[in-house]
This record gives structure tokens, sequence and C-alpha cells, in this order.
């Protein structure tokens, strides 16, 4: 019975690529790929050839879900999940799960916390301590880069809601329901 976790491996693969398009693969590979691969590897984590891969990056690339980078040392291009993509999933997430109202508080709450980490080091930033060599221990210095990136999330959360309610208003149509150009 020892090829039995091999066989479940093997059915669970089949299924999902007999389930899923090329491209849900390529999509669902990037999702959780947060440092720069190959499009090789990313065709093989995906069950696809690398032309397929290459041809599904090139869109997602265009969507702003991943980004094309060359490593140095590599050649050809590498690609990796955009970070602005993971920030935009993840303020939908806190949207999903905290109210508007409940999320105002909580930016209160974070930006008093990081002004204390402020105040009490007289820099502006952990990485800022850090370079200035405070005194501060590795468990507080984790607590305060904490604080600011949930600030930095909580905000961008705020900020994404704020913006669904101008398109959901239509505020900014062209008078067709079509939104207005950024830059008229």
């Amino acid at each position: 019975m020892t090829n039995a976790p091999a066989d479940v491996n093997e059915r669970v693969t089949e299924e999902w690529k007999s389930e899923t398009t090329p491209g849900e693969r390529v999509r669902t590979v990037m999702k959780r790929t947060y440092e720069p691969q190959s499009v090789a590897t990313i065709a093989e984590r995906a069950l696809t050839s690398e032309t397929t891969a290459r041809k599904h990056l090139g869109i997602l690339a265009e969507d702003g879900f991943v980004e094309a980078v060359t490593p140095p040392d590599e050649r050809g291009t590498w690609y990796r999940r955009a970070p602005r993509s993971v920030v935009l999933e993840r303020a939908g997430q806190i949207l999903g799960s905290v109210d508007v109202e409940t999320l105002s508080a909580r930016v209160t709450e974070l930006r008093e916390t990081v002004r204390e980490f402020e105040e009490q080091t007289g820099v502006e930033s952990s990485r800022a301590a850090a370079i200035a060599e405070t005194d501060l221990d590795p468990e507080t210095m984790t607590e305060w880069q904490t604080a600011r990136r949930n600030l930095k999330l909580a905000r961008a959360a705020l900020a994404l809601a704020d913006a669904a309610d101008v398109v959901g208003d239509d505020a900014g149509s062209d008078g067709r329901g079509e939104p207005a150009g950024v830059i008229d």
C-alpha cells in the first residue's frame, strides 16, 4: 500500500487538470507565487506547456495580477504575483469581514499605536529604528512592523470601499453609465 499516496496525488492532479483550463491553472499557481519564477517552472506547476503559460502570464501581466521581472544572473522573463494585486485582494477580504465604521475605528487605533512607536524611538519607521540602532527588542520591532502593515492594509480597504461607493453611485459617469476617464 506504499503507492497509495502517489496514486492519490496523481488522481488529484489529473482531476485539477481535467476540471480547469490552462488559464485558470496558471492564475491559481500565480496566486501563490511571490518570488520570481521562470516560465518553465510556472508551466510545470500549472500542468501546461511553456507557450500556453507564457500566453496566460502575458494576460495576467496586462491585468496587473502578475509582474514580469528579469532576475540578475538569469535569462528570460520571470514572473511573480504583483504586490498591488495582493493588497487589493487583502483589502477586499477585509471589507468582506468588517464594516466600514468598525474599520475606520481600527484605523484610528492603529494610527495611535504607530505614533506611540514613533515617539518612543524618535524615528518614523521600524526600518529607520534598525538603522539608527535603537534598543528595541525584536518582539517590539515586529509589533511595530505589524501595526504599520495593518494600518496600510486597513487604509487600502477604506480607499477601496470609498472607490466602490463612487462607482456604485455612478459618480464620474460620462452620461452613458460608463465611468469617465481619470484624466479628461
